[in-house]
């Protein structure tokens, strides 16, 4: 299955895109929206990715000297990282006696080769996305597979509340937590407070999935965890006026854990 895909060295405008572009889950391919200075970063592409992007989109406006220095280089360092395709548009020209464009906007293909690139001036260059050649990338170089995970996190999407689905109520351990108590939650945290407060602000935080252990936890809910504990954190010590915290982790019985 092949899809025509435009790289243009110029910005459409917006009455053109809306004309010619409907958005939606086509069942054809996942396009991921990223802009200019996003591919510099790659755990943002890498996220998207896992998330089920087959191509990322870069719109720029790199200058001559970072363009001739890093465009190329970036944009297939994404591609191939990623094994998907890369389209990046580039605005292009010189726009005062200070600042002149790089343009080449190209299309990547997943193994890293440059499918389609646009030469100086405004110009376009279309580029068939092969499908079947993404899911050959994909399989043959396993390497969601090969990631050692054991070693670095995962990249998840589990910092928002914003995508966190409303329940009624949330386990923690033999305790069951009404949802009016949460005044946090994350894809993978809770934070609620205290039935019993040993002072003013004290609150709990702990992952959605039980675990017994701290051990028991993955390292993406570790990470989650203690970066929600930061966050309630500050919140609390404005809150409550207070210039110090206690943050203790009960793991074991012996550490007074009563929750299993």
């Amino acid at each position: 299955l092949h899809k025509a895909i435009p790289a243009t060295a110029k910005m459409e405008t917006k009455g053109r895109v809306k004309r010619d572009h409907r958005g939606g889950n086509k069942g054809v391919l996942t396009i991921a929206p990223l802009l200019c200075y996003d591919m510099r970063f790659p755990e943002l592409s890498i996220a998207l990715t896992k998330m089920g992007a087959d191509l990322l989109t870069f719109p720029s406006a790199f200058t001559f000297a970072t363009g001739a220095a890093h465009w190329e280089t970036l944009l297939r360092a994404r591609a191939i990282e990623n094994q998907c395709y890369v389209v990046a548009a580039a605005q292009t020209g010189a726009h005062n006696k200070k600042r002149t464009s790089w343009g080449h906007a190209m299309v990547i293909d997943p193994w890293g080769t440059v499918i389609a690139q646009c030469s100086e001036g405004a110009n376009m260059v279309t580029a068939e996305i092969d499908l079947q050649l993404l899911k050959s990338v994909r399989e043959s170089m396993s390497l969601w597979k090969h990631r050692r995970n054991d070693l670095y996190p995962k990249m998840t999407q589990t910092n928002s509340s914003s995508s966190s689905h409303y329940q009624e109520s949330y386990q923690f351990g033999q305790v069951v937590v009404k949802s009016d108590s949460v005044f946090y939650k994350t894809s993978l945290t809770f934070a609620f407070t205290n039935k019993k407060c040993v002072v003013p602000g004290h609150v709990l935080v702990a992952p959605i999935r039980c675990s017994l252990r701290l051990s028991d936890m993955t390292s993406e809910e570790i990470s989650d965890m203690f970066l929600m504990v930061q966050k309630v954190q500050c919140v609390m010590e404005k809150i409550h006026q207070a210039s110090s915290s206690s943050i203790v982790v009960q793991d074991g019985k012996d550490a007074g854990q009563t929750i299993k």
